[in-house]
């Protein structure tokens, strides 16, 4: 009686904090639409799935404690190599929202990892994932690392993502191989060390954390272009107003002819377009900002105006190959100048190369 007792305090004192977390997110996606349906879908699956993995880590917290294994020991060990990929799978689709297309065949470990872990919680399937001995312990089958391997295999993957979307955001990357790096840290102290709860926790804080990273870039970026907007780019100068800074005005010539003869899809095309081109030139340099419909800004703080003149001219001659125009005009901020008047300055030469 003691011993259960002292069970069920560790259990609630652990365990407590990551549910109600995760519960209030959940509570947050279902009041709030800043997603589509599909990234939304896939977090609230990743919630669920992370309170059944903790769910069954209390179960194999208890039964691993027991004289000789029972169907929960077996139903927690099978339970909790399925929702750990479960969430790592949707992880990945998560930072892989930017892809295009799909590959279907990126689920077929997952099924294979959910088909062999939940087999091996029956008797005729024990021992091809996992078993335990008479003496309730662990032992690990001909195709026990199957789990681990499926979630280094989605591990990877949402690595691969995030540095793909670099181009869109350089911090998600780092805020991607961070929670990597603890949650493979977890993993090896559960299963070096014996630690418990580690991973699942590590697991519910990066869905928390993730969630919310991405949700802050929704309301600092354009959903067309994926640049920063107006207002970023008011804070950030009012926070550089100590440094000098060289200011781009840019204008795309004719969004609103496209938009009427042609449909706002070619006008969406044709902003996609430019963007590229204006990442391809000047995001090494400065920071990019869409701070209207066809206006841009881009700030650059560590090159001088001649560098900056040649960065506008390599942008338009790689323009001339298209069918597009960008007006742009160039002003140099120096501390103590009024900042209003040097991106006035910097429409008003952009203006006067307008077509």
């Amino acid at each position: 009686m003691e011993f259960t007792f002292s069970a069920e305090r560790l259990l609630i004192q652990t365990n407590f904090a990551p549910i109600v977390s995760v519960l209030v997110l959940i509570a947050f996606i279902k009041t709030n639409r800043s997603f589509t349906d599909r990234i939304n879908r896939n977090f609230l699956i990743a919630c669920t799935a992370s309170i059944l993995l903790t769910a069954s880590d209390n179960m194999r917290f208890i039964s691993a404690r027991l004289a000789e294994p029972t169907i929960y020991r077996y139903i927690s060990a099978g339970f909790g190599y399925t929702f750990r990929s479960v969430i790592l799978y949707l992880l990945m689709c998560i930072s892989g929202r930017h892809q295009k297309h799909r590959n279907k065949i990126y689920s077929i470990p997952l099924i294979l990892c959910i088909l062999f872990s939940v087999i091996s919680i029956f008797p005729f399937g024990r021992g091809i994932v996992f078993s335990f001995s008479d003496q309730n312990k662990f032992i690990r089958g001909p195709l026990g690392f199957i789990p681990h391997i499926v979630c280094f295999f989605y591990a990877f993957f949402i690595i691969f993502y995030s540095i793909k979307n670099y181009r869109y955001n350089k911090f998600e990357t780092l805020i991607v191989i961070i929670t990597e790096f603890f949650a493979i840290i977890a993993m090896l102290m559960e299963n070096r060390f014996k630690f418990d709860f580690v991973l699942s926790q590590i697991l519910i804080y990066s869905i928390i954390f993730y969630y919310f990273f991405i949700l802050t870039q929704t309301y600092k970026r354009d959903t067309l272009t994926h640049l920063l907007n107006r207002r970023c780019f008011y804070l950030e100068i009012n926070h550089r107003l100590k440094n000098p800074m060289i200011m781009l005005s840019m204008d795309l010539n004719n969004l609103k002819v496209l938009n009427d003869t042609q449909g706002h899809a070619a006008g969406d095309r044709a902003l996609i377009t430019v963007t590229d081109a204006m990442r391809k030139h000047f995001s090494k340099f400065g920071q990019l900002y869409r701070t209207g419909g066809d206006e841009f800004m881009a700030v650059f703080l560590k090159i001088d105006m001649q560098t900056a003149e040649e960065l506008v001219k390599e942008f338009q001659n790689d323009l001339s190959q298209t069918e597009y125009q960008v007006a742009c005009g160039l002003a140099q901020y120096t501390p103590g100048d009024n900042i209003d008047k040097i991106i006035t300055l910097s429409d008003e030469k952009m203006y006067s190369n307008k077509t």
